[in-house]
């Protein structure tokens, strides 16, 4: 049986894109400070995206299962950690010289990188355990009175 990744890791990474996509929008219009304190804010959003991807990769090898594809995305979910904490390190000098630096765009963009790669595997179907050399149930037929 064929099914999709989905649940709260989903929405944890739901989360971080979206603080990503608003700080790229506030670098656009140069509020520095703004785009510094809204990656502040995505540090605990993406840690706690990553928790859930390792989580589902604990619970994956307890229940005897091999989960590689979980494994990359929580391998992903801790360089999206370790970049978003860069990535407000460089902004932190410019939250008073309202000029954001180029290697701070950059970071973003590693970020945001980062997030689409992570939601192409999670669109990868596999398999659900114990599915395998089963056959459809048919339904059954009642007699008629």
């Amino acid at each position: 049986m064929w099914q999709s990744r989905t649940g709260a890791s989903a929405m944890a990474v739901e989360l971080a894109a979206a603080l990503i996509l608003v700080t790229a929008v506030s670098d656009a219009f140069g509020f520095a400070s703004l785009s510094f304190y809204l990656l502040v804010a995505g540090v605990p959003v993406t840690a706690a995206a990553g928790l859930v991807c390792f989580a589902r990769v604990v619970d994956a090898v307890n229940g005897g299962r091999m989960d590689a594809l979980g494994r990359l995305q929580a391998a992903l979910s801790a360089f999206l950690v370790a970049g978003i904490v860069i990535g407000a390190a460089i902004r932190e000098p410019a939250v008073t010289g309202e000029s954001i630096p180029p290697a701070a765009s950059g970071m973003l963009a590693f970020c945001f990188a980062l997030l689409v790669l992570q939601a192409l595997i999670a669109l990868a179907p596999f398999r659900r355990p114990g599915g395998e050399g089963r056959t459809p149930a048919r339904p059954r037929s009642f007699p008629s009175p």
